[in-house]
This record gives structure tokens, C-alpha cells and sequence, in this order.
């Protein structure tokens, strides 16, 4: 009984110590509350448009027909694009696109409008600049509306001509269409913040909690040199019960700014918002947990307090490949998907977007619920060995 007195005296010591660092170290300041709380509303201001609006498109017309014209003035309504003019020919309108006039080239070839006549099918070049996908994404959406439109259309005065020559569907005059709908799930308006913010604020709680982490040992590792190899703060108690303090005292810290980035800034930007807030809570548990346990293996390896701020370059965009937002997992290969499971943030992101945009249940991502405990377990057992001195672990 005694022993398990020592060991809950000891914990709280650990805990009391680690708050009262964090709260006068003004770097672990600015990594656990600044940045979770300034980030967040930085991305989503930069990203609040969604999608690009009306990307300059230049019109070749060698038609000159009302089909031609009609099918410009339609991509010109278009909220994704806007025709910022015609060009004589293929040279002038690449001229255009060179000089950064316009972002695509609309290509109306000479029998356009004879192949629409003739019932046959009517291709349309259009050229695309390629260095940034969002505008060619908004080209690509507006040309598909405008197409699925005019289509529509065509089939309908088809449909119509038909049915004043009195012919019917049974004797083949009129071939029955199917028209698809377009219904999107969880990002509701497709829109690019939409679909990377709720990821990336995943992993500004990870970056955030790993920096401060490694800058509170980094910051005792320096009074230790300073105080012939020992820290003046330090606990004096085993390594388990120094993790374990630790690992509450972040916690603790945590809870708060974990609350706000999950569910508040969302809110703010109207990004989806689908998922039970409970549920979200206690999927972040694990998270928060193998991200400190994460920390306090890397810590092992920061000697000084600017080497936090290399850390920080190096692993964001390691961890923003990896976790699936920019490229898919499953289309990695198995050395690269083996890599990405290793780190909290992979998961996390995989249930809270599931979660979030999709309304999924725990019970609906217990795989990575699952891995997020395991990676807990695994990550405490890595920290232990490598604190396995009392002397380091309450350094």
C-alpha cells in the first residue's frame, strides 16, 4: 500500500513539475497554446474559398456557329470559369496562355456544330496550363457542366422532333436516356478546404504537442550541463511513474485546445460537421496519448532547444505525405503505407475525417482505434527502454 502511495505521490510531483515548466517557458507556451490556437484559423482563412472561381479561359472559335456560341456563353456563366477572350487562331491563343492571360484554351474545330447536326459525336479540344490542378480542376468541372447541359438539350429537341413525326420508343424512333445525379457525401460543396482542413488540424495537434514535448527536454538537458549533469527540477523517481506523470500532465493540457481545433474550428468555417462529439472525444484518447509517448521516444534524440525548430521543418511535410491527405494510401507502396501507419497522425486522420465528414461511429473505425492503442503501447515501451534510468527519466 505503501509503494502504491509513493508511486500516486510521485506521479502528481511529475505532473505539478511539468506544469509549472511548461507555464514559464515561453517556446513550450507559444507550441501549446499559440499554435494550436493560431493555425488552425490561418489555414482555414487561406483556404475559405473552397475551389478557384473563374479561371480565365481564351475561345479559338473556326465554327462560328450558334452551337459554338452558345457552348461560350455557357462556360462564361459558369462559376468556375470565365472567357477573358477569343483569339484568331491556335498561335494568339497560346500567346495568351504564356503570358499568363488565361489559364485554358477552348478549341471550336470547323464541323462542330455539323457533327451536333448530324446526331454524331462533337469533340472539343480544350488546353490546359497544368502547374497548379485547382484551376484545372474548375476547367474541368465547368466543361463537364456545360457539356452535360447542352447534351440534355440536344436529346430533348431530338426527343421532341421525334414525337411531332409521330414515332415512338417501341419502333425505335426514340432511344430512352439515363440521366445521372451528382450527390456528394460528407464534403458536401467539394470544396478544398472541405476536404484537407479536417486532416491537417489532426496534425497541428500532433506537431504542436511533439515540439513542446521535445523543447521541455531539450530545456532540462541545458540546466543539466549547466548544473554538472544534473537538472535541478528533476523528480527523483523511476522512469514509469516520470512517463506516467508527464503523460498527464500533457494530457491535461491538451484537453482544451483539442476541444477547440475538433470542434469549434469547424464550426467556425462550416466544414463538415457530421460526427458525435463523444465519439470524437474518446477516438482522440489514444491519439493524444501515442502522439506524448511518440514525443518522448523523439526527445531522446533533441539536445538542444533549436534543433525543436528543425524537427518541425523536416517532419510536417513527412507527415502530411504520409498520412494519405495528399496522395491515397492505398496507392502507396507497401514500404511507404508501412511507414505512414507508424506515426498517430495517419490514423487519426483515417477515423476523425471518417468521423467528421462522414458521420461514422466509433464502432465504425475501430481499426484505427484500434492501432492508435496499439502505437500507444508500443511507443510507452519504446520510451521506457530508452528511459530506463530514473536518473533520465525525470531529466
Amino acid at each position: 500500500m505503501t509503494k502504491i502511495r509513493r508511486s500516486i505521490i510521485d506521479i502528481f510531483l511529475v505532473c505539478k513539475r511539468e506544469f509549472h515548466l511548461a507555464s514559464r517557458d515561453m517556446g513550450v507556451v507559444l507550441f501549446f497554446l499559440a499554435l494550436p490556437i493560431a493555425y488552425p484559423i490561418l489555414y482555414a482563412l487561406i483556404y475559405n474559398r473552397e475551389y478557384v472561381r473563374d479561371v480565365a479561359v481564351v475561345v479559338v472559335d473556326d465554327c462560328r456557329s450558334q452551337s459554338s456560341r452558345e457552348y461560350a456563353r455557357r462556360l462564361d456563366a459558369s462559376q468556375y470559369t470565365q472567357i477573358a477572350g477569343y483569339a484568331a487562331n491556335m498561335q494568339e491563343a497560346r500567346r495568351a496562355m504564356a503570358q499568363k492571360d488565361c489559364y485554358a484554351i477552348v478549341h471550336f474545330p470547323e464541323d462542330f456544330e455539323e457533327h451536333i447536326g448530324r446526331g454524331e459525336t462533337a469533340h472539343l479540344p480544350i488546353y490546359c496550363d497544368m502547374s497548379l490542378l485547382l484551376r484545372y480542376k474548375s476547367i474541368l468541372m465547368a466543361q463537364t457542366d456545360v457539356t452535360a447541359d447542352m447534351n440534355a438539350d440536344i436529346q430533348a429537341d431530338v426527343m421532341q422532333l421525334a414525337a411531332m413525326q409521330g414515332l415512338s420508343a417501341g419502333s425505335g424512333g426514340i432511344i430512352p436516356t439515363v440521366k445521372s445525379t451528382q450527390v456528394a457525401m460528407g464534403n458536401t460543396s467539394m470544396g478544398l478546404a472541405s476536404a484537407l482542413l479536417p486532416g491537417i488540424l489532426v496534425l497541428i495537434l500532433q506537431q504542436s504537442l511533439v515540439l513542446g514535448i521535445c523543447m521541455l527536454a531539450a530545456g532540462s538537458r541545458e540546466r543539466a550541463r549547466r548544473n554538472g549533469g544534473t537538472d535541478p527540477m528533476a523528480i527523483p523517481t523511476t522512469a514509469t511513474r516520470s512517463m506516467i506523470g508527464k503523460a498527464l500532465c500533457y494530457t491535461i493540457i491538451y484537453i482544451v485546445p483539442t476541444i477547440y481545433i475538433l470542434r469549434f474550428v469547424p464550426m467556425f468555417f462550416s466544414f463538415p460537421q457530421n460526427g458525435h462529439a463523444l465519439d470524437i472525444m474518446i477516438f482522440m484518447i489514444p491519439f493524444l496519448l501515442s502522439t506524448i509517448f511518440m514525443g518522448m521516444v523523439i526527445q531522446r534524440f533533441i539536445h538542444e532547444r533549436e534543433t525543436v525548430f528543425l524537427l518541425f521543418v523536416f517532419t510536417s511535410i513527412l507527415f502530411l505525405f504520409l498520412s494519405g491527405l495528399s496522395w491515397p494510401r492505398y496507392a502507396m507502396s507497401p514500404l511507404w503505407t508501412a511507414v505512414g501507419s507508424c506515426f498517430p497522425s495517419t490514423w487519426a486522420i483515417t477515423g476523425y475525417v471518417a468521423m467528421k465528414s462522414n458521420g461514422a461511429l466509433l464502432w465504425q473505425v475501430t481499426k484505427p482505434y484500434a492501432m492508435l492503442w496499439l502505437l500507444t503501447a508500443a511507443y510507452f515501451v519504446i520510451a521506457r527502454l530508452l528511459n530506463r534510468k530514473a536518473g533520465h527519466a525525470a531529466a
